[in-house]
């Protein structure tokens, strides 16, 4: 009867340290030390019916946890008038890090996210988006050589890409060094995969 007291009062001690444990990380957790952290991707294509790798990419980042996914088209269409500026910013609430996917139009946004800039980021952008990440996520037909200062475009998709860096910079973003997908015209199953692989492990990491 002795050692099963003995057996209880000790149980009693593991149980009680264990709960104590629990709660200090439940306490930890909820103040936000070891939150997850929350990225945001928001994704355009201006031809989604003819869309291949933006598509795989997109179905790609819908899976992942800790994402939030906005299409711009799945939401309104090509109508530019139609974005819900108040249900776009309330989006980025509890984000640290902002994916912006789209493909190169004529080197520059696609209609619905230039758009979304000029009517989402209009006088609250400086404000709200201080603090958190940038990370611009590209697809061109054109190859790494012709995105050269030898090449046939003349520059860099870095240099193509600057005004999203000057948007970040602008408004007090962390800009973070952009993926591009070029020479994307074409590509087979595996290579898709590979893409599909290489975002993945870009928004697992903790830049």
């Amino acid at each position: 009867m002795k050692n099963i007291l003995v057996n209880y009062k000790a149980y009693s001690i593991i149980t009680g340290k264990i709960s104590i444990y629990i709660w200090l990380i439940s306490l930890i957790a909820g103040s936000g030390v070891y939150a997850q952290s929350k990225t945001l991707v928001i994704a355009s294509h201006p031809y989604p019916e003819r869309s291949v790798i933006n598509k795989a990419l997109q179905q790609t980042v819908e899976n992942m946890d800790g994402v939030i996914y906005r299409n711009l088209e799945t939401l309104y269409g090509n109508d530019i008038t139609a974005i819900d500026v108040e249900a776009e910013r309330q989006a980025y609430e509890g984000v640290d890090r902002v994916v912006y996917m789209y493909p190169i139009h004529w080197f520059n946004l696609t209609p619905m996210l230039k758009a979304y800039f000029n009517e989402v980021w209009f006088q609250w952008a400086p404000q709200a988006l201080k603090g958190k990440k940038m990370l611009v996520v590209v697809t061109a037909g054109a190859g790494e050589k012709n995105y050269s200062q030898e090449g046939n475009i003349g520059l860099t998709i870095e240099e193509i890409l600057a005004p999203m860096k000057a948007c970040a910079n602008y408004v007090g973003m962390t800009y973070l060094k952009p993926m591009a997908f070029l020479g994307v015209t074409g590509a087979d199953e595996n290579k898709i995969r590979t893409y599909q692989k290489q975002l993945a492990e870009r928004l697992n990491e903790k830049d």
